[in-house]
């Protein structure tokens, strides 16, 4: 098998034939009560020897957890809590499938860009059977201080989702088919959207429960928060002109 580094993650031959881009931004939230052992945390990074990048992945062998080959660099990865099944984790189909992003960066630098994520799909016997991915990395200007506040909410786009379906059908369903997930965030030289503190999390639901049962519920990809921001601004910027029109 040969492997390759991109951005800070070891690519397996494997995994990358299978890997789809398909992984997008649903919606910022804000969700507490969202700490290690109080959700369904599957993948824990943070920065190694005061890096300012962090990387690593969690996957199921068939029998056990494991945060080695399963496509990145595992030097950052915490104590996990396992790789649920889709059941156990209280999701329904590969549309009700949620990726929550937990990160928690000091208050004087609340920023992070997350590189990659990566969802993969395990049947029964540990064999990856479906892998998902961002198209491009994104830079979250502004993060929720604490590792129990939430966070960003990402989902698989409709086609992919509906392709997912097929794999898990045909692997038992969702309550054989586990889920992986490996990561990268932060920028090596240290600039904007470095990662400078931890622990950063990543934890899976269903739709119907993220933020209380509203948020992240539905709907398509939309802009990053940065984004959202210059599109408020606009708005407001034509609902003042369309007033000075009207008192003319």
């Amino acid at each position: 098998m040969v492997n390759r580094f991109l951005g800070g993650v070891m690519i397996f031959a494997g995994l990358a034939s299978m890997a789809h881009a398909s992984i997008v931004l649903v919606s910022p939230i804000e969700q507490s009560g969202s700490g290690l052992g109080a959700v369904n945390t599957v993948l824990t990074i943070t920065s190694p020897n005061n890096s300012t990048i962090e990387t690593g992945c969690v996957g199921w062998t068939g029998s056990a957890v494991s945060t080695s080959n399963c496509g990145f660099t595992n030097s950052t990865v915490q104590a996990q809590f396992g790789t649920p099944t889709l059941s156990s984790a209280g999701v329904t189909s590969a549309a009700d499938l949620r990726i929550v992003f937990n990160a928690s960066e000091p208050g004087n630098a609340l920023d992070i860009q997350l590189n990659q994520l990566v969802l993969t799909l395990y049947n029964a016997t540990g064999n990856p059977i479906d892998t998902h991915s961002l198209t491009s990395p994104i830079l979250f200007p502004t993060t929720l201080n604490g590792t129990g506040n939430s966070g960003f909410v990402f989902m698989l786009d409709p086609a992919e989702a509906q392709s997912a379906q097929t794999f898990i059908t045909n692997n038992g369903g969702v309550g054989s088919v586990r889920v992986g997930l490996g990561a990268s965030a932060g920028v090596a030289a240290g600039g904007t959207g470095s990662a400078t503190g931890g622990l950063e999390t990543f934890f899976i639901e269903g739709a119907g429960t993220i933020g209380g049962g509203g948020g992240g519920g539905g709907g398509g990809a939309v802009p990053e928060p940065a984004t959202t921001a210059l599109i408020g601004a606009g708005l407001v910027g034509l609902v003042a002109i369309n007033r000075r029109r009207r008192a003319a």
